[in-house]
């Protein structure tokens, strides 16, 4: 075999771009996640933001219940809705990993915040006001997540959440002080995660036979 006979052909370029744009133009597959979070978490931060304002018969003894909760189902949720994708054609596109990859980093970081703010506030070292610094805080990484997402799949449209995720953020932390922070924050994830997460579950493939 010649040097000649191993370089590709015309052809072979041609199909390997098309391959290429194929990955690319890939239905993203994480609407179900979008929905899933973003339509639990604004409902937990709003009973939280009920329960502070004395608007229903809990007590502040039934936050850190609220919260644990939230954290075991939104995992089981995770897990259940991670299982149904698994036959999704596309699931291995670079834009489809890039996003599975961007939005478990960004829910680790808030993890994490989450984490040295109760440790913080269980010692007093912190006030409790550093927990509402929590919601803005993960509106902006929602936003990093959406603009990476956006850049590395060519989704234009991908941009409008994240200038939501992103006024939300900073719109949120000007109310840290208060309890406004929390319909504020609610209100910037429905629109910058549950409802794109619902268009991109419309636009999901048929999972492979």
């Amino acid at each position: 075999m010649t040097t000649r006979d191993t370089q590709p052909s015309g052809d072979d370029l041609a199909y390997l771009s098309a391959l290429a744009r194929s990955g690319e133009d890939a239905p993203l597959l994480g609407g179900r996640f979008l929905v899933w979070w973003a339509g639990l978490t604004s409902l937990v931060i709003l009973a939280h933001w009920a329960i502070i304002m004395g608007y229903g018969p809990f007590g502040a003894g039934a936050l850190w219940p609220l919260w644990l909760g939230y954290i075991a189902l939104g995992s089981i949720g995770s897990v259940v809705l991670g299982i149904t994708i698994r036959n999704k054609p596309g699931l291995g596109a670079s834009a489809n990993r890039t996003e599975s990859a961007v939005w478990q980093s960004a829910g680790a970081g808030i993890g994490v915040i989450f984490l040295g703010v109760a440790a913080g506030v269980q010692t007093g070292v912190l006030p409790t006001v550093f927990f509402n610094v929590i919601l803005p805080v993960a509106l902006a990484a929602y936003g990093v997540a959406w603009m990476t997402v956006a850049r590395v799949s060519r989704r234009s449209g991908l941009y409008a959440p994240t200038v939501l995720a992103f006024a939300g953020a900073g719109a949120g932390m000007a109310f840290a002080a208060g309890p406004w922070v929390y319909p504020i924050t609610a209100l910037a994830l429905l629109g910058s995660s549950l409802l794109p997460g619902l268009v991109m579950l419309r636009s999901e493939p048929r999972s492979l036979a």
